[in-house]
């Protein structure tokens, strides 16, 4: 709307300047026009520049998220970072679980990116975003002409991910990999299996040495031997993650 009070502010300007010739209403239609042609140069700027007739608003929100390693033997987010500086990076996770392709997070000035240790047993991802929104359907109506509503100032993205998960850049997770990839002789894995076998058993005892009650709970057993058994996982690639450059 305000770019038609300055369009005709403009048109009616020319118009008068140029082809009024009597002096008096030439110089009141373009004392007239000038009303409707300053003021619409001015809301204009200072919609662009001071965000007149917008207010900051903050939203907040609370997502899980899962590995980006797709076969989901290993709980892991990459980063990947961008220009040769390597201030920014960009986060890659996966959305839902077994997602083939998994997304990241926005590369721009505004957008920034922590993470964070957590005893929870999800990894979640909050995002706090500030933008400027117009104050009503008025200003809206007016000023929403660069379709500058909900532009964004800050977005905060801190990820929260669990004591088992593992923060590597693409370059490192490569590494892994190949490094995973000469441990899948059968000679190595049986020697793994032993080494697993052994920590189970060793924190089982120690268990119901601590809980006699386990000695007869089969059911307890077993979720313990499947959580122990997840721990010597975590430990092995947390050792494999530590040899990495």
């Amino acid at each position: 709307m305000i770019l038609v009070t300055l369009v005709l502010g403009a048109i009616a300007f020319f118009v008068c300047f140029v082809y009024i010739k009597p002096v008096i209403w030439r110089t009141v239609g373009t004392l007239l026009a000038l009303v409707f042609l300053i003021p619409s140069l001015l809301m204009i700027n200072l919609n662009d520049h001071d965000h007149f007739g917008m207010k900051k608003v903050t939203t907040t929100t609370t997502k899980v998220i899962y590995s980006a390693d797709p076969t989901g033997k290993m709980n892991m987010m990459l980063y990947q970072n961008i220009g040769t500086k390597g201030t920014e990076n960009t986060q890659i996770y996966a959305t839902k679980k077994g997602q083939k392709k998994p997304g990241h997070t926005q590369v721009n000035e505004n957008t920034f990116n922590h993470v964070k240790s957590t005893t929870a047993s999800t990894a979640t991802l909050t995002t706090k975003e500030t933008r400027w929104v117009y104050k009503n359907n008025a200003t809206k109506l007016w000023f929403n002409v660069a379709n500058n509503n909900h532009e964004l100032i800050k977005r905060t993205n801190t990820f929260h991910l669990p004591n088992d998960w593992v923060h590597l850049s693409t370059t490192q997770a490569k590494q892994l990999k190949a490094q995973m990839a000469k441990q899948q002789t059968p000679a190595a894995q049986a020697q793994v299996k032993q080494q697993a076998a052994a920590f189970v058993k060793q924190q089982m005892q120690a268990a119901i040495a601590k809980d006699p009650s386990l000695a007869n709970n089969q059911a307890k057993q077993q979720q313990l031997s499947k959580q122990y058994a997840a721990q010597f996982q975590s430990q092995l690639i947390k050792k494999a993650v530590a040899n990495l450059k």
